[in-house]
């Protein structure tokens, strides 16, 4: 029999469990134990288990941070002493000296490596779970620790960058890993043009401002200031989690991302019609982008809803094919008859099925390009703030196109096509009609046109 063999039967105890305690080198159960650092507990993994179920080892360490750790020991419940942590002193449990003596040594030397880390590796989970790996595991070496703030920025965006990569993981876009390198190259920069000696412990909301100042400096937009500002403290988040930060300043109230509001705009039928027609079959990813776009307009969906549409989604009632919807936002469930132009689409170039998800970054990104070959270019003015200074200047419409440009388009343009309001609110999960006036992109002028052709004026 291995020392991770216990052999008990069924049970039914809750454990009550204790921490440990050592003194002069010698390892006592009790009930008011607590080290300068955190609280060692063993729980049972399934207190109700009717076999064996793992013994785990429940590290406490400040509000809201735990470590569980398997031991790789299995008991069942009913041999379990509640009260001092241990096996009990069953005659059919041959090993059980030993489990206990293993379920001592790991306690004891666990916090014997703990009391020899400094305060900030004592809060980083990686450190602690390596400590863990290494006396319960008999695994190598800890790795040396990171603590400087750069070290970690650029191990966070290496290890989303492989993320991004890794077929088998969450795909991440490489566009939001682009957009974490640009914001640490731009606290690179600004780290060495101020001098700031940028790390954790300075990160507060002197360097807030003072950061902001050196951005508009050189000519960086609000939105664009907001951006970098959103992935710092996403970076932040992520170091104080893992215990390398324990400076929390930036969660101040003050320290918040900034921004403004820009232009929406909607894509009228011909714009619709452009786009739909205009031949991408050289650019692949310009083309997915655009049948992704298309049908999000003929859903009236939100790109959280419409991207990565399955072919389960279809359901037919009289004999009418629609889609299925529960909206993620606010879970409404919708159906939307299926438009003859997305028939088109899956048929055409999908083999009868729907095109693949694409990262909404991507289809940002890929939507402007098939718009600018649509020639989708009227002149639109714009306003925003770019080094601290209000401007306007004229773009072309294509650059302003965005994933819920399609939503939009959708809901406009069936407004001015006389469709009842209620039915477009019923597709587009807008709750009232107040909310749902605002949303659309309707002039005044094409107001008075759509009033014009009701009975009254007839």
């Amino acid at each position: 029999m291995s020392t991770f063999d216990i052999i008990i039967y069924k049970a039914n105890v809750v454990p009550f469990v204790v921490p440990l305690i050592i003194y002069k080198n010698h390892i006592f159960m009790s009930k008011a134990i607590q080290s300068t650092s955190g609280t060692i507990k063993y729980r049972l993994k399934d207190v109700n288990a009717k076999t064996e179920t793992s013994i785990v080892l429940d590290y406490s360490f400040g509000r809201n941070n735990r470590i569980k750790f398997a031991t790789g020991y299995k008991v069942n419940p009913k041999n379990w002493d509640k009260s001092n942590q241990r096996i009990r002193a069953v005659s059919t449990l041959q090993n059980r000296e030993t489990v206990n003596k293993d379920l001592l040594r790991y306690s004891s030397n666990f916090i014997d490596e703990v009391s020899n880390l400094s305060e900030v590796e004592k809060h980083n989970r990686k450190i602690l779970k390596g400590l863990l790996e290494k006396i319960i595991r008999d695994s190598e070496e800890v790795e040396k620790p990171i603590t400087s703030f750069f070290e970690f920025a650029d191990n966070f965006i290496s290890s989303k960058e492989n993320q991004a990569k890794n077929i088998g993981a969450v795909k991440l876009s490489p566009i939001t890993v682009r957009s974490y390198k640009q914001t640490v190259s731009r606290l690179k920069d600004f780290d060495k043009e101020v001098k700031y000696s940028l790390d954790f412990e300075s990160i507060d909301l002197k360097f807030y401002y003072i950061f902001i100042q050196h951005l508009e400096k050189n000519n960086y937009s609000i939105n664009t200031i907001g951006k970098h500002i959103k992935n710092l403290v996403t970076i932040l988040n992520r170091a104080s989690d893992d215990g390398v930060n324990t400076n929390f300043q930036y969660r101040h109230r003050e320290f918040k991302t900034v921004s403004e509001e820009t232009i929406s705009i909607y894509l009228t039928e011909l714009e619709i019609e452009a786009l739909y027609n205009v031949d991408l079959s050289n650019t692949k990813d310009w083309e997915l982008a655009r049948d992704i776009f298309l049908i999000g307009y003929y859903t009236g969906q939100r790109v959280s809803d419409y991207n990565g549409i399955k072919k389960e989604q279809i359901k037919v009632f009289n004999d009418r094919e629609v889609f299925e919807f529960t909206q993620k936002k606010t879970s409404k469930k919708v159906y939307v008859p299926i438009h003859p132009r997305i028939k088109s689409i899956m048929n055409e170039r999908y083999e009868g099925n729907l095109p693949r998800k694409l990262n909404a970054p991507d289809i940002n990104e890929y939507i402007k390009e098939a718009g600018r070959k649509a020639k989708i270019n009227d002149q639109i003015s714009v306003q925003k703030t770019i080094g601290g200074k209000k401007i306007s200047e004229t773009v072309s419409k294509h650059t302003l196109i965005v994933s819920h440009t399609a939503r939009r388009s959708f809901c406009t343009n069936a407004y001015l096509s006389k469709m009842p309001t209620i039915d477009i609110m019923a597709i587009s999960g807008h709750s009232t009609e107040r909310e749902f006036y605002k949303y659309i992109k309707v002039t005044p002028q094409e107001r008075a046109v759509k009033i014009a052709d009701s009975a009254f004026f007839q």
